[in-house]
């Protein structure tokens, strides 16, 4: 009889299963997309330069963050509004950015990983300077760091 996966209740298949063989491929590939995931961080009223918006976060699973889409209800104007990723309390200098007059935006994040045990934080690093921006949310895209 075959157990179960603890989250998504897949069934694991006996041992020398050949039908398991033939579906493995598409099986890795599946289970490959759910590795992706979206955290919707919502950054309160106007944009404050230097301020933590967010701090304290901890994964369940060791990640690596891939990007970030930055939304606003109303655009950063006169300079663009960048946002900084905090590990445990400190600058990552991996920077997101939403450019002048724009409400959304997406950049891309490489060598950034976060292990079960470190708090994911985010610091406003400039604002616009006529209009800061108000009304941000940032979409953290990550994706669950492989078995090994």
């Amino acid at each position: 009889m075959p157990t179960q996966t603890t989250r998504l209740n897949i069934a694991k298949p006996d041992q020398g299963n050949v039908n398991w063989k033939n579906g493995e491929d598409q099986f890795k590939d599946k289970v490959d997309q759910m590795a992706i995931n979206h955290l919707s961080i919502p950054i309160y009223g106007q944009a404050v330069d230097e301020e933590i918006v967010f701090d304290g976060f901890k994964f369940e699973e060791a990640v690596d963050i891939t990007g970030v889409a930055l939304f606003a209800r109303e655009a950063p104007a006169g300079a663009a509004l960048t946002v900084d990723f905090l590990k445990d309390g400190a600058e990552q200098t991996k920077i997101a950015t939403l450019a002048d007059g724009a409400t959304k935006q997406k950049s891309s994040i490489a060598g950034l990983s976060y292990g079960t045990l470190e708090d994911l934080g985010l610091k406003i690093k400039s604002v616009g300077t006529t209009d800061p921006g108000n009304g941000v949310t940032a979409v953290v895209h990550y994706n669950v760091k492989p078995i090994v």
